[in-house]
């Protein structure tokens, strides 16, 4: 039996004035090194969305970061790393979307 995880999606739009390539190298590079500082992160991935290729959907990505419950989450995001990692968003993002979700692993390596 696989593990249930619990998932924040953080779905983020580019903030204003900065272009797609600025807002990709702060969140790979600058943004990213901050979230695996955050205590009890199991799983983290960035996805990056082709607006181009799907001009209706009104974000430019969205972030997965996983933990073992929703208490190791708030407590991550309490932390001082957590609080280091929300104060930079604005660097790089208009706004984020946050959803939780349960994650069951179906089909997983």
């Amino acid at each position: 039996m696989k593990k249930t995880l619990i998932k924040r999606l953080g779905i983020l739009r580019r903030k204003d004035g900065i272009t797609h390539q600025q807002f990709v190298e702060h969140w790979l590079e600058r943004h990213a090194a901050l979230c695996v500082k955050l205590p009890g992160l199991v799983r983290y991935s960035v996805n990056l969305v082709d607006r181009g290729r799907f001009p209706h959907f009104d974000y430019d990505g969205f972030s997965e970061l996983w933990f073992d419950s929703e208490e190791a989450l708030t407590a991550a995001l309490q932390s001082p790393e957590g609080k280091t990692l929300l104060a930079d968003l604005p660097n790089f993002a208009k706004d984020v979307s946050p959803i939780v979700a349960e994650e069951h692993q179906i089909l997983w390596p």
